[in-house]
């Protein structure tokens, strides 16, 4: 008896705890833009929301090799084993909660991507070994698990933050979030006018960090800055492992009304008219890598990044958008420099200017809110000093949307071309896998040429 009367109390408990809560809170929803909850004052509250990006794509790329491997020296013969590569993928399945808490500018964000898995390759060295006398009996070794870019995990914390946001011209945000560099890299995914960003976004912008930011803007805020500061090392490792940080800056301004992060042109508001508007981005890091030899001597690596990009609307019609990119990388050591500048290493220098840009344009093909066309054309140079080092991307897109962003469908169709001596290209592949030969010296692999790739998508989006 005494039982099952705690039971009747907890049970009545929680009835009138549930009734309270009904008659102080309001829940609203909304296709497209999730489950709201909030206070009777509207303070507290919580949005939870989810999308997520299923594809199947195509991809028929180049694939150079060693025809004879019983050749030891240069010349090497070289033959193009190209290939296709069909695959289904859960793009994106991203799960968000924001909203706020006690008062209506103390804000929040968490976003888990229930589909990531790019914690990447881990790696132990186990140092040489010697004896008296200085015989050598162990002469050291690399010992990896998982695969070099991707190990299977299944969960990935994206964003986690407060944004404590009292006046329009003073904000603060703290947690892990997008370092404030490069226009598009900025636009959600789900927000994006195409099924992917372009080439030189991926390069160039340092994606998510851990850090702190101050942000705001003039009360129409047509006038925007954020400046912040952060470990430097993006989502790679938990935290900062040498003395430096890293620095972002960002300035922008419109013709009209706030800037806008968004791509797609059923998003730009009926009112919005003919806007321009335009954006300078910079971010610095200097960094010491982890030796995994420790008789190496540490060194330090410095990255200096800029970016700028201008943007016009026209009404719900239209939109263009112009974004270019550099990049300084200078280091103590030429063994620090990123493979990506490979061409600066053997020919000795301790430096690499990158640069890069991409221009990228929609329209609407009716007066419907549909369909959607675009096309794009994205291009990086690796090195500056160096020839046959460009990657260039060429896409077109379809998209309709069967009622705005809660369901599209997207139809991509892209062109690559990775230049011979571009990391990524797999000739650049061949080459370093033969040091007998002069990486410069096209003679020593007499055919041998940059991919050409070619990547057709068909991508489904749903957001709840």
């Amino acid at each position: 008896m005494r039982l099952r009367g705690v039971r009747g109390v907890a049970a009545l408990v929680c009835v009138v705890a549930l009734r309270a809560a009904q008659a102080q809170t309001t829940v609203e929803t909304d296709a497209g833009k999730g489950v709201t909850i909030s206070s009777e004052d509207g303070n507290t509250k919580i949005n939870i929301g989810l999308y997520g990006q299923f594809r199947f794509q195509e991809l028929r790329r180049d694939l150079w090799r060693r025809s004879n491997l019983t050749q030891t020296f240069p010349p090497f013969s070289t033959e193009n084993a190209g290939r296709t590569e069909p695959s289904f993928q859960v793009r994106r399945l991203r799960l968000i909660a924001q909203g706020s808490l006690w008062k209506s500018w103390v804000r929040y964000v968490l976003e888990v991507d229930l589909a990531g898995n790019d914690e990447g390759l881990r790696s132990i060295f186990i140092p040489a070994v010697q004896s008296e006398g200085g015989v050598l009996d162990f002469p050291g070794v690399n010992v990896t698990q998982g695969v070099q870019e991707q190990d299977g995990r299944s969960l990935k914390l994206l964003d986690w933050y407060v944004d404590l946001a009292p006046k329009p011209a003073a904000r603060a945000r703290i947690g892990q979030f997008k370092v404030p560099f490069g226009r598009q890299e900025l636009v959600s995914d789900n927000r994006l006018q195409m099924t992917s960003r372009g080439i030189a976004s991926d390069f160039f912008a340092p994606g998510r960090d851990r850090g702190v930011m101050f942000h705001g803007g003039t009360d129409t805020q047509i006038v925007q800055y954020k400046v912040g500061v952060f470990n430097g090392a993006g989502l790679a490792q938990a935290q900062n492992l040498d003395k430096s940080l890293a620095y972002a800056a960002r300035l922008t301004a419109t013709s009209s009304g706030p800037y806008l992060d968004i791509e797609d042109i059923i998003y730009q508001p009926p009112s919005l008219g003919v806007r321009f508007q335009g954006g300078i981005s910079w971010y610095q890091s200097a960094s010491t890598p982890f030796r995994l030899n420790p008789q190496i001597p540490e060194s330090e690596v410095r990255n200096t990044r800029l970016e700028g990009d201008v943007g016009i609307f026209f009404r719900q019609r239209a939109n263009i958008f112009v974004e270019y990119y550099q990049r300084k990388i200078e280091v103590e050591q030429g063994f620090d420099l990123p493979a990506s500048c490979y061409g600066a290493f053997i020919d000795g220098r301790f430096s690499c200017d990158q640069s890069g840009y991409t221009v990228q344009a929609g329209v609407r093909l009716s007066g419907t809110d549909h369909h959607e066309l675009s096309a794009r054309y994205s291009w990086i140079d690796n090195d500056r000093d160096l020839d046959k080092d460009e990657r260039s991307e060429t896409t077109l897109n379809y998209a309709y949307y069967f009622f705005r962003h809660t369901m599209q469908i997207s139809v991509s169709v892209s062109s690559f071309e990775i230049g011979l001596n571009a990391e990524g290209s797999s000739g650049f592949a061949v080459k370093l896998a033969n040091a007998t030969a002069n990486f410069l010296d096209d003679t020593a692999f007499p055919g041998l040429q940059g991919d050409k790739n070619l990547l057709g998508t068909i991508q489904f989006q749903w957001t709840f």
